[in-house]
């Protein structure tokens, strides 16, 4: 995926002098990309942070569901986030704009993030109750957080294709495109030259989202008017509207009918709190060190047996599941001084857990 995708974007935009991008390079992946010997790929990345063609964003270390965590545990993985990016990046790192991890947003989640300073953030049509203006960026009522939508289509296409095919039909002054950089490269292959149509086309241009931001609609202080206020809804970006219809905001990770989400979902609340409440215990660094590793949203991500396009497996992999849960279960054993009763339960909770995955995974043949 490094040569596929990593390597490629930078080629594009060493190759394409008006592209411009907007990116979230995920701590974790940075963290990887230095574990594994592939500095070339930060420095790469950091070469056209300074030059200004990437903006790069805020957002969670280890890529977890926020609505899902508490705003302490939030709080903290942006903190990891931010360090790790201003080791990597340097003084170019000063994001105004945050990324919620698979577009996963909750009212209070949002709260924690426009706490933490960021200005606005982008998500997905179907987050917004109302019928939204593709030209204006708006202000998500009652938080304060700037938000800026992407478009579903194109975003869930292969953009430079989808666009250049339909670019005699698009009325809106802006397509604002938001998906994993994976599209280039590895789930996408570009063996028709849309790359070159798209990206040197005369009608086509290039912003960074807060080059977006800043001359639209705005107040005289460079903020979004707060005026465009929106309801905005508990969404991700792969949200149903079937899904939503039924209070199920983040069916990926938390279905309520999927057995292998709530046994993870309960154990990752029963070692957090544990965690938590053993501060000063000899392990808790340890601790701390494995679930915030833990509550990756890969192992649920994996868990949750879909196929959700046609870049996308379908989401199942039992050895997925199993690594995240390890986390979290290593996370609780480092721990010395919780209380023996205590310790079984969780640890046969843990034990069922794995058994049931791959019972599951056995009937699925």
């Amino acid at each position: 995926m490094v040569k596929e995708s990593y390597s490629k974007i930078i080629s594009l935009l060493d190759q394409y002098p008006k592209l411009r991008l907007t990116m979230n390079v995920a701590g974790s992946l940075l963290e990887l990309l230095r574990k594994y010997g592939h500095e070339n790929i930060i420095t790469g990345l950091k070469r056209h942070v300074d030059r200004g063609v990437i903006e790069l964003l805020g957002s969670a270390m280890y890529h977890p569901i926020l609505p899902l965590l508490s705003a302490s545990m939030i709080r903290r993985q942006i903190k990891l986030h931010d360090d790790i990016s201003k080791e990597c990046f340097g003084k170019a790192y000063a994001p105004r704009g945050f990324y919620f991890p698979e577009m996963a947003y909750s009212r209070e989640s949002a709260e924690v993030v426009k706490a933490a300073g960021f200005e606005w953030t982008t998500l997905d049509e179907i987050h917004s109750v109302e019928k939204i203006i593709w030209s204006q960026p708006y202000t998500i009522k009652n938080v304060g957080l700037g938000v800026i939508f992407r478009n579903s289509h194109f975003s869930k296409s292969f953009p430079p294709e989808s666009i250049v095919a339909e670019l005699g039909s698009i009325t809106e002054e802006y397509v604002i495109t938001c998906h994993d950089g994976e599209m280039y490269g590895h789930w996408h292959r570009d063996d028709r030259g849309f790359y070159e149509k798209a990206f040197s086309h005369p009608r086509i241009g290039f912003l960074t989202a807060s080059e977006y931001v800043d001359q639209e609609d705005k107040n005289s202080d460079g903020k979004i008017d707060e005026k465009n206020e929106l309801d905005i809804r508990d969404a991700s970006w792969e949200s149903q509207p079937d899904e939503l219809a039924k209070n199920i905001p983040l069916g990926l990770w938390n279905d309520p009918n999927n057995d292998i989400h709530q046994l993870l979902e309960s154990l990752k609340r029963k070692v957090l709190t544990a965690i938590d409440e053993h501060q000063d215990d000899p392990g808790f660094v340890t601790a701390r060190h494995h679930s915030d590793r833990g509550v990756a949203s890969c192992a649920w991500w994996w868990a949750s047996e879909r196929k959700l396009g046609p870049f996308s497996p379908i989401t199942w992999n039992p050895t997925e599941i199993e690594k995240g849960a390890r986390e979290l279960e290593t996370a609780y054993k480092s721990l010395q001084t919780v209380d023996p009763t205590e310790a079984k339960e969780i640890g046969e909770a843990f034990e069922h857990l794995f058994k049931r995955i791959w019972e599951k995974h056995k009937a699925r043949g």
